[in-house]
C-alpha cells in the first residue's frame, strides 16, 4: 500500500463509511463491515433530497449491483462476453463509470430500493452552515484536517470530518474554508479549498463538487494549504480593514504545525503591514456542530483490549520502559513523557484493542511521570477487566480520557516549582500546549516511535511467518480469480473478488482481519493509487484490462501490505514495458546494500525510480513506508521516499519497510508492485545492511518483457519464484487449479 508522506496535518488512506445502504439505512462499505451487515446506529434512511456525505455517497453512484449486471451483460456482444468482462479492448468507455461524475440522474426502479434518486451532492449547504458559525465565532478562514485527536492516520467515522464537510474521501488532505467579510448577501459567500497530494488527485477530482476547488500539493506553482489559507487571509484584510482569523480545533493540530503557521503569518505581514491575520483555536468544533443537521453521526465505538503475549512482542513493557529511560529520558533531563500517538501507547504497554477499523489500537492518552509511574487515559475501564494484574505489574493507573488535561496542568505546574521540565513528542497538540501555563516543556521526537522503528528477532521471524500465512491466501485467491474470468467466463465486481480474499484469509492462523481496506481495481481504477471497491457499484473486472490488488492482513504476529499487477489477457507492449520498468526498480532496491545508520530512504528513493525516470516516467508516492508488528500498516519512523520525514532518519538494522514503485495513467491503468522487507547486517561485510524480502507472492510473467532484465536480474526473480514454489507446493492439492497456476508463475524466465 502506497505509503503517506509524513506532514502535520496530511496523512494516508483510511476506510470511508456510506451512509447509504440497502432499504435507504445507514451503512458502512467497508469490506468487513459490508461482510458482517453492520449497521450505524440510530440512522435515519433519507432519499430523493439526500443529504448523505457527498464524497461517501459518490461510491454508491450507479444504482444496484443486479441493475449493473443486466446493463453489462446487455451492452457487451457474444463474442466479448468470453473472457472480456463489461468492454472491449481499446474502448473509450472508462471502465469505472461509478467512479466518473455525470449529470445524469440515475433512476433506481429495482427492489433494492436505494436512493429513488443518486445524484451528484451539493456542498452548498453544508458550507453556508459552516460560513454562519465561522461568523459568530469571528473567523475569516476555517481549516478541517484530516486527523483525530491523535494524528492517526486511520481514522473513526465519527471523526473523518473533512470528508463530511468536503465530499473528498482520501485520507490525505486538508479543507480551508473562507467567509467573504464585507458580503451583505444573506447567504454567506466564501471559497472553499481542498488539498491534497498526488496519490488522490484523480480521486478528488471525481469526488469534489463545483464548490471546491483542488490544490495539488508538491507540484509547481501550487502554494501549500497553509500558505493559501494565509494569502486568503490577507485579502480578508485588505478588503475589510479589520483583523481576520484563522481558526482550527485546536485538539486536531499539532504544536508544531502552529508554530509554523505563525511563522509564515510573519512573513506575510512583513510585506504589507496592512495585513492583520491572526491564528487561533477554536474551541467546539463546527463541522461537530452542524453535521448531526444533516446525517446521524456516527458513534466512537470502545472495543475489548487485551494484552499481547510476549511471544509475539519479543520484549517486556517492563524492559521498554527501562529502555526507553537509559536511552532517551535522562539524555534529555527529564523523567515525565506525555505520549499521545496511539500506536506508540500500544506498542509500548503490550496492549491492544479495535477502536479504530483496521488498526489494534484503543483511544488513549499516556503520562509516564518515572519508570514506576504510569498513567492510561481512556473510557470504558470495563475494558480491562482481567489485566488489572497486569497493570498493577507494569505500574500503570487508569484514569478517564478527558482527565488528561486537568492532569497536564497540574504535573506541569508541580515540575515547573521543582525547576523541572516535563517532555512532549511532536505529535503533541496545540490544546495540549495550551494547558502547560508555565511553558516547562521541551518537544522531541517521539524515543518510542523510534524504538519500535527497530524489530526485534521475534518480531522479524513473525513478520516472516505472517508473510507466508497472507502469501498463501494471496496464492490462492490469484488462482481463484484467473480460473472465474477466464476459464469460467464470469463476472466478477471488484468488490466480490476482495470480499473472496477476505474468505480466504479468514481460515487463517492468528489472522485478525485486514490492515486496510483492499485495493481491488481493474483498468482506470488502478490509476486511482488509493482507490477501494465500493459495496456497491463497483466496476466488473476485465480480464482484458490491467488488475491491482493491494491487501494486507492483521495477525498476531505480523502485518502483512502486498501489491501485486496482473492481466488476465493480452497486455499491450507499453504495459509490458512499464511493468518491467517498475519491477526493476522494484528488484534493484531489494538487491541494494547500504551502510548501517548512514543512509536516509530520501537518499536511496531514486534507486527504485531510476529505470521510469529514463522513460520520462514517475509516480506520485513514496517508495516504502515503515510497518508496525500487528499494528498500523504505515508507521512514520521510517521511510524511503522523497518528503522531508524520509530524510530525518537513518536506515538500520532491523527497520520493516516496504518495497513499491509504480506507474500510474490516468484513465488507463495502474501498476504497483510491493513487498515487505527488513533490513540485516551483512555477515560477510561488518557495518553494512542487505534488504531481505518477507512476501512471498509470484510476479505477472505475462508482464514481463525478459529482454529488458539483466541476467542479475533474471537471476534474482528466478531465486524468488523458487522459493516460493517450494515453499507453497507441498501445501497445494497436486495438478490442482492453484497448483498449476503457481507452477506457471514460478518457472524460470
Amino acid at each position: 500500500m502506497s505509503n503517506r508522506q509524513n506532514n502535520p496535518v496530511n496523512m494516508a488512506k483510511p476506510s470511508m463509511f456510506s451512509l447509504l445502504s440497502r432499504n435507504g439505512i445507514a451503512g458502512a462499505t467497508t469490506i468487513r463491515e459490508a461482510s458482517q451487515g453492520l449497521r450505524f446506529p440510530n440512522s435515519n434512511g433519507r432519499c430523493n433530497d439526500c443529504t448523505c456525505s457527498p464524497g461517501l455517497l459518490s461510491r454508491n453512484r450507479r444504482s444496484s449491483m443486479y441493475l449493473r449486471r443486466m446493463m453489462s451483460s446487455s451492452s457487451v456482444s457474444p463474442s466479448h462476453r468470453h473472457g472480456h468482462g463489461h468492454g472491449s479492448p481499446g474502448s473509450s468507455a472508462p471502465s469505472s463509470p461509478g467512479r466518473y461524475r455525470s449529470p445524469v440522474i440515475d433512476e433506481v426502479t429495482s427492489e433494492d430500493n436505494l436512493c429513488k434518486v443518486v445524484q451528484d451532492m451539493n456542498t452548498s449547504l453544508r458550507l453556508e452552515k459552516i460560513r454562519n458559525l465561522m461568523k459568530e465565532s469571528n473567523l475569516g478562514v476555517y481549516i478541517v484536517p484530516s486527523e483525530d485527536a491523535h494524528q492517526s492516520e486511520y481514522t473513526s467515522p465519527v471523526d473523518q470530518r473533512r470528508a463530511f464537510i468536503s465530499g473528498f474521501s482520501g485520507s490525505a488532505g486538508v479543507a480551508v474554508i473562507t467567509r467573504e467579510l464585507t458580503s451583505m448577501n444573506e447567504t454567506p459567500e466564501g471559497l472553499a479549498l481542498l488539498a491534497t497530494d498526488g496519490r488522490y488527485f484523480t480521486q478528488a477530482a471525481n469526488e469534489l463538487d463545483f464548490n471546491w476547488t483542488l490544490l495539488k500539493m508538491n507540484t509547481p506553482g501550487v502554494p501549500s494549504w497553509e500558505q493559501s489559507a494565509i494569502d486568503h487571509a490577507a485579502s480578508l484584510s485588505l478588503d475589510s480593514g479589520s483583523v481576520v482569523n484563522i481558526g482550527i480545533d485546536p485538539r486536531l493540530i499539532t504544536y508544531s504545525s502552529v508554530q509554523h503557521i505563525q511563522r509564515l503569518i510573519e512573513e506575510k505581514q512583513k510585506e504589507n503591514e496592512k495585513y492583520q491575520i491572526k491564528l487561533i483555536p477554536v474551541r467546539g468544533n463546527l463541522v461537530d456542530k452542524i453535521w448531526n443537521d444533516f446525517e446521524a453521526v456516527p458513534a466512537r465505538e470502545f472495543k475489548p483490549i487485551f494484552k499481547l503475549d510476549d511471544k509475539y512482542t519479543g520484549e517486556t513493557t517492563t524492559s521498554k520502559i527501562n529502555r526507553l529511560f537509559d536511552d532517551y529520558m535522562t539524555k534529555n533531563g527529564s523523567s515525565t513523557l506525555i505520549v499521545s500517538a496511539l500506536d506508540e501507547i500500544a506498542w509500548l504497554l503490550n496492549l491492544r484493542g479495535n477502536d479504530i477499523e483496521y488498526n489494534p489500537l484503543f483511544y488513549s492518552y499516556l503520562i509516564i511521570n518515572g519508570k514506576d509511574n504510569l498513567t492510561l487515559y481512556t473510557d470504558k475501564h470495563e475494558r480491562f477487566d482481567g489485566l488489572q494484574d497486569y497493570l498493577k505489574e507494569i505500574n500503570c493507573n487508569l484514569k478517564l480520557y478527558d482527565e488528561v488535561w486537568y492532569d497536564i496542568r497540574k504535573i506541569a505546574t508541580e515540575l515547573h516549582n521543582l525547576k523541572k521540565k516535563l517532555l512532549l513528542t511532536e505529535e503533541a497538540t496545540w490544546k495540549m500546549v495550551n494547558c502547560i501555563i508555565a511553558r516547562n516543556f521541551t518537544m522531541i521526537e517521539s524515543p518510542i516511535k523510534s524504538m519500535k522503528e527497530i524489530k526485534n528477532d521475534v518480531e522479524l521471524k513473525g513478520q516472516t511467518e505472517a508473510q507466508i500465512s497472507d502469501g498463501y491466501a494471496l496464492i490462492k485467491y490469484f488462482a481463484w480469480l484467473e480460473k472465474e474470468l477466464v476459464d469460467k467466463s464470469s463476472f466478477i465486481t471488484e468488490h466480490e473478488a476482495a470480499m473472496e480474499l477476505l474468505k480466504i484469509r479468514e481460515e487463517l492462523s492468528n489472522f485478525r482481519g485486514l490492515s486496510f481496506e483492499t485495493i481491488s481495481s481493474t483498468g482506470s481504477n488502478a490509476a486511482i493509487i488509493h482507490y477501494s471497491p465500493p459495496a456497491v457499484g463497483s466496476s466488473l473486472i476485465n480480464p482484458n484490462k490491467i488488475y491491482l490488488c493491494d491487501s494486507g492482513s492483521q495477525f498476531l504476529n505480523g502485518t502483512t501490505d502486498t501489491t501485486r499487477t496482473l492481466h488476465f489477457g493480452e497486455p499491450s507492449c507499453e504495459e509490458i514495458e512499464n511493468y518491467t520498468l517498475v519491477l526493476k526498480g522494484h528488484i534493484a532496491l531489494a538487491r541494494l546494500v547500504i551502510p548501517n545508520d548512514r543512509v536516509t530512504g530520501y537518499q536511496i528513493d531514486c534507486i527504485a525510480r531510476q529505470f521510469l525516470w529514463s522513460k520520462g516516467l514517475d509516480y506520485m508516492h513514496g517508495t516504502g513506508h515503515g510497518v508496525d508488528s500487528y499494528g498500523p500498516v504505515h508507521s512514520a519512523g521510517v521511510g524511503i521516499g522523497f518528503r522531508p520525514y524520509c530524510n530525518k532518519n537513518t536506515i538500520k538494522a532491523g527497520h520493516l519497510v516496504s518495497n513499491e514503485p509504480g506507474y500510474y495513467k490516468p484513465g488507463e491503468y495502474g501498476i504497483r508492485i510491493e513487498n515487505m522487507v527488513y533490513l540485516r547486517e551483512v555477515k560477510e561485510k561488518e557495518g553494512w545492511l542487505e534488504f531481505v524480502t518477507t512476501t512471498k507472492v509470484p510476479y505477472c510473467k505475462k508482464l514481463i518483457d525478459v529482454k529488458l532484465l539483466s541476467d542479475d536480474e533474471k537471476k534474482w526473480i528466478n531465486d524468488y519464484h523458487r522459493d516460493i514454489w517450494e515453499l507453497f507446493s507441498p501445501k497445494l492439492e497436486k495438478k490442482s487449479y492453484e497448483w498449476n497456476w503457481l507452477k506457471r508463475e514460478t518457472s524460470p524466465l
